[in-house]
């Protein structure tokens, strides 16, 4: 949220420029939209601290910058994408200048500034490339002399952050805390809170595994809301929370330091003694691999697995010497030392040569212990051979081993036969003419290339060669070059991640979801007219973690905000929750202004996958491809025949096979979505989704303080609006939506004429509306409200389409009104036009269930129907019923 910063300027002595400014930046809307790259994911964090959703263009570089500043008390303000920068520098002799915009714009208590965040990798690269753009200083810090410039002629800073900056362990565990410390401040009961302080003050230390399981009553929200609120405390920057067995839980930070000191005196004894040196770049062997202490901390020491930094407490570090997994590295070799040629000699043999001179070493050695010739079943002449050959070697070498190994390997004639002439012109030709757009054939590339080196008196090599140099060239890079990006995404190469980030499917339930479609492989029909409806598109909502499937939705209509907001209705009215993180696709239907305002109003991280990507939403891709096999082909009237439709034949085709309504197929897929496949052994996870998610929040916490109720506002928070939000209240008429009037008595005011309020309204019946008026939602009627009683948005829009296809034949330009749009519904042309969406708009509406004999949950309480229009008023931490006046509004408070 935007602050008085009159104190800070006074505090920083900043000038009057300056601050003019910083005001126009926090005054202005970020500069760019951000968007997905190839490889990274991009999207939207809802900030409490902001009090708007802040763009990033990585999940793990931006993101992790975003949390970084969001939970730091000394960052008071910050700001994505702020104005573009002209910079101007030198590249190759060569003046440059273009617009450039830093990632975010920074406020802190001490400091005031643009920041960047780069790769290691990235900067490495730039500092090559562009050279008088990016550089590194003497301290090893990098820097952008350009935009230090620009930033120094404003009184601003600029600094560069790079991943490696980033500290993952305390990334994870503030995300895993992140319900906890920016939720609703739920209180412990003062009984539960005395009870865990009591367990932890009389074992200090104790694992957080062995306190979630304790037989006592207490359930990990009350762990977790304590340690957000410091009642008790862990090192969240030691150790991951959801390692269980590993995090120790204290009273508070000082009795841990104590601790800590108290092991520190002990561990000095064991670590100056003359069996251990951990001074920094000192090897060790830990569980048989060689390691590396890289620094020595206060609490923990930083050791280098490979190419993975490890840190543990001191406490672990001698409790795993003293039970021998660590132990000092002892050079095998002390007394043994091979000279160069030995080591070639050794490093270049074949396994089979090494196979081979083991043998014949063996031999050897059976002869000096005491075996004749005839008895080693090996001829006189051979084993002279070989004795000679070892004492040879270990006259010249000092090692006869090396004598034994076969060197037949490294004889014979290496050398390309080719000329170079030929050799670059068959390179060039696989260059330029094989990979590229054309897809030319090889073997037409290859006659082009023999007459080529006929025609310079070149001696051509045989097509086999030919093929055989294109075959060395990269798979990845060919695909690339002939048929596109797309196309090369099976062979492109797998970016392991080297240090520990936020997993991609997330710590807990609930953390990472993803929403995506899919037109099933089924047709259905009408229940009562039994007329073909074609193929439904399935909705999902599938959480990452658990693998469960938490919502779906069935329609007959393509992927629309529609399907969005059902599916997220249906997630909220079975959970009473929904997702910190949201993962989709670049469909138009997920980047509408109303839903971002959904998931920013509800605290919902907005994430897009890569376009062209499948793999980056496998979650979704697996279970749909799950839903058709195992459930949607064993159907009658499914499609799989049609991927041969030359070889089908009429009395085979899905359409006339078609026997399943929608209604039937709905009841099936919610049978099947939240019975059998949720109760289904999932190969990766070894256990069912639902004992994986259930077992889940036994140790990570059923965080009810973040359950969304399912009531009239949040029906209204998850419709859609007008492109501009608002529409404006024409005296005596109300606000046009969709060419429509509608009307209520609250719009018959002098102070409300004329204005632009916003607006929403039901894409399942265009009769109803709301308005925001006077900070409350009203209900608008629209007019003939008969006529436009449970018609469907999808409806108007065929109606509307074609009365605009019949004006166009007139060549008369008319104003498209709601009158003109229920007099054509009410016409017999609408019937015939609109039949089938009719038929397919009343399954759907059949199959509704919305607060309609089932419970509704909300902060662990269950509510009925008969309950719906009732208000939760909660004092004390207590919940009660309370009559809801049907004359009362629904407040901005409540909204």
């Amino acid at each position: 949220m935007k602050k008085d910063l009159s104190e800070l300027y006074n505090r920083l002595n900043i000038e009057e420029n300056t601050i003019k400014k910083v005001e126009n930046i926090r005054n202005s809307q970020p500069s760019r939209r951000v968007r997905s790259s190839r490889k990274n994911v991009s999207g939207s964090y809802p900030s409490r601290k902001m009090g708007v959703t802040i763009q990033f263009e990585s999940r793990t570089l931006e993101l992790a910058a975003i949390y970084e500043k969001e939970f730091n008390s000394k960052v008071i303000e910050y700001y994505d994408q702020p104005e573009s920068i002209l910079i101007r520098y030198e590249n190759k002799s060569r003046k440059m200048g273009h617009y450039y915009t830093p990632d975010f714009f920074i406020i802190e208590e001490d400091w005031i500034g643009y920041e960047e965040w780069k790769t290691e990798k990235e900067l490495a690269n730039l500092i090559l490339k562009y050279p008088n753009r990016y550089n590194v200083d003497e301290s090893g810090t990098y820097r952008c002399p350009p935009v230090e410039e620009y930033a120094k002629e404003y009184g601003l800073s600029f600094r560069i952050r790079t991943s490696n900056e980033i500290d993952w362990i305390r990334q994870r565990n503030i995300r895993f805390l992140e319900d906890y410390l920016i939720g609703d401040k739920i209180n412990v009961s003062q009984k539960k809170k005395d009870q865990i302080i009591k367990i932890i003050n009389g074992k200090p230390g104790i694992s957080l595994e062995k306190l979630l399981f304790m037989d006592t009553g207490i359930d990990a929200d009350d762990i977790y809301h304590l340690l957000a609120q410091n009642e008790i405390y862990a090192d969240i920057k030691a150790t991951l929370i959801t390692d269980f067995d590993k995090v120790s839980m204290y009273p508070n930070k000082e009795s841990l330091d104590a601790f800590i000191n108290m092991t520190r005196s002990k561990t000095n004894d064991f670590l100056s003694g003359s069996t251990l040196d951990i001074s920094p770049l000192q090897p060790i062997l830990w569980a048989g691999e060689q390691c590396t202490i890289l620094s020595i901390f206060d609490s923990t020491i930083s050791i280098m697995n490979g190419k993975q930094e490890v840190k543990i407490p001191h406490s672990l570090f001698e409790k795993l010497y003293h039970e021998g997994t660590i132990k000092p590295l002892t050079n095998l070799n002390n007394d043994i030392s091979y000279s160069n040629e030995v080591l070639d000699l050794m490093l270049s043999a074949s396994p089979k040569s090494l196979e081979e001179a083991n043998r014949k070493f063996n031999v050897l050695q059976r002869h000096w212990n005491g075996l004749s010739i005839e008895e080693l079943n090996v001829s006189p002449r051979t084993f002279r051979d070989w004795a000679k050959k070892y004492k040879d070697a270990e006259s010249q070498f000092g090692n006869g081993f090396v004598g034994l190994i076969d060197k037949r390997n490294n004889q014979g004639n290496r050398e390309k036969r080719l000329s170079p002439e030929v050799i670059e012109l068959m390179n060039e030709y696989i260059k330029e003419k094989y990979e590229n757009p054309r897809s030319s054939n090889l073997n037409s590339i290859y006659k082009r290339f023999y007459q080529e080196c006929k025609d310079r008196s070149l001696t051509p090599p045989s097509f086999v060669t030919f093929w055989k140099e294109s075959n060395k060239r990269s798979t990845h890079v060919q695909a690339m070059k002939r048929k596109g990006p797309k196309a090369a995404y099976d062979t492109e190469k797998f970016y392991f991640e080297i240090k520990e980030t936020t997993p991609r499917h997330g710590d807990y339930p609930y953390q990472i979801c993803h929403l995506d479609h899919t037109e099933l492989d089924v047709e259905l029909i009408c229940s009562e007219t039994l007329v073909n409806l074609g193929r439904p598109w399935l909705t999902l909502l599938i959480d990452a973690y658990s693998r469960r499937i938490l919502a779906f939705y069935l329609t007959f209509d393509p992927p629309s905000y529609r399907s969005c907001m059902m599916a997220i209705r249906e997630c909220v009215k079975r959970n009473s929750r929904l997702p910190n993180m949201l993962v989709i696709d670049g469909g138009k239907e997920f980047h509408s202004i109303y839903f971002d305002t959904l998931l920013a109003k509800y605290k919902v991280t907005k994430a897009q996958r890569p376009g062209s990507k499948p793999k980056f939403g496998s979650v979704c891709e697996r279970i749909f491809g799950t839903t058709n096999t195992e459930f949607i082909h064993n159907l009658l009237g499914n499609t799989q025949i049609m991927k041969k439709v030359r070889e089908v034949t009429k009395k085979f085709n899905p359409k006339h096979n078609a026997t399943w309504t929608y209604e039937a197929l709905f009841e099936m897929m919610n049978e099947w979505c939240y019975e059998i496949y949720d109760r289904q052994i999932h190969s990766t996870l070894a256990t069912s989704p639902r004992d994986y998610y259930e077992n889940r929040l036994y140790k990570t916490g059923k965080r009810e303080h973040t359950f969304v109720r399912y009531d009239e506002l949040f029906e209204i928070m998850t419709l859609p609006s007008t492109p501009k939000q608002t529409a404006k209240v024409q005296p005596g008429r109300g606000v046009r939506i969709n060419n429509i009037y509608y009307w209520a008595d609250m719009l018959d005011h002098p102070e409300i004429e004329g204005q632009s309020v916003y607006v929403r309204y039901d894409p399942f019946d265009m009769s109803v509306a709301y308005a925001y008026v006077n900070k409350n939602w009203t209900k608008l009627r629209s007019e003939n409200f008969l006529v436009f009683e449970n018609r469907t948005e999808k409806e108007i829009k065929i109606a509307t389409m074609e009365i605009r296809n019949r004006m166009k034949s007139t060549e008369i330009a008319i104003e498209m009104t709601g009158s003109m749009i229920a007099r054509f519904l009410e016409s017999i042309e609408s019937k015939e036009i609109l039949q089938l969406q009719n038929l397919k708009d009343q399954a759907v509406r059949s199959t509704f269930k919305v607060n309609n004999g089932e419970k509704s949950h909300y902060k662990g309480h269950e509510f009925t129907p008969k309950e719906k229009h009732q208000y939760v008023v909660e004092e004390s931490n207590e919940i009660t019923l309370v009559e809801k006046d049907p004359k009362k509004f629904i407040t901005y408070e409540e909204f």
